[in-house]
């Protein structure tokens, strides 16, 4: 087999890993959401509720790591480069993986900071859904874009057919359009990061003058 294909074979892999890993975190993200409002007693609900939520958190984890390693091998064993920036359509499917990595990517620092209390407060909660469910439609487009390039279907073809969405039709994403999208995420969830802080290092503070002067 010449180099080529095994390198090719692994951006495959590593295409199908991701996709199915945060498939797997979005699904058990809805899971975990849907039990907090139906709280029913059999025990086989209760116990897919409960493993739902580290389950959406390490698929996540382990999904945006394949993904990462699917963009270097995609990259490097496709097209060169230089072709690869000159077509309108490869730089669309480049846009929307940048938002579904970075819709991922926010969905495990606010696992990780937070932890599973998140699931507590009800902003916070929506917020993290909503991570999950933006990171999942673009997953699928950029999934859909990416098998029309290569001349096949993507498996998450199915579900985008039943929502109403013709695959069949590319678009072009205005560079300016993307980079305003991404920046004005990252800057929300900044601001909510460092409201955090903020809002940590309070009751330390009082704590602190509340002790005794000795």
């Amino acid at each position: 087999m010449p180099p080529e294909t095994g390198r090719i074979a692994w951006h495959v892999i590593t295409a199908e890993l991701h996709t199915g890993m945060l498939t797997l975190a979005f699904g058990s993200t809805m899971i975990r959401l849907v039990g907090g409002w139906v709280t029913a007693e059999n025990a086989l609900w209760r116990g897919l509720v409960r493993l739902a939520e580290p389950t959406a958190y390490l698929a996540a984890i382990g999904g945006l790591l394949a993904l990462a390693a699917s963009i270097m091998s995609g990259l490097a064993t496709t097209w060169p480069l230089e072709v690869l920036l000159t077509s309108s359509v490869v730089l669309n499917k480049i846009a929307i993986t940048a938002f579904s990595t970075t819709f991922w990517a926010l969905f495990v620092a606010v696992r990780s900071i937070y932890g599973p209390r998140l699931w507590n407060r009800a902003r916070l909660r929506g917020a993290y859904a909503a991570l999950a469910a933006g990171g999942f439609v673009s997953l699928m487009l950029a999934g859909s874009t990416g098998g029309h390039l290569a001349g096949k279907r993507s498996m998450l073809d199915g579900v985008l057919h039943l929502l109403g969405v013709n695959t069949h039709l590319l678009f072009t994403i205005p560079g300016p359009v993307a980079y305003a999208v991404m920046s004005s995420v990252v800057l929300l969830v900044t601001l909510a990061l460092i409201r955090r802080v903020l809002g940590n290092k309070k009751p330390a503070r009082a704590a602190a003058a509340a002790r005794p002067q000795m």
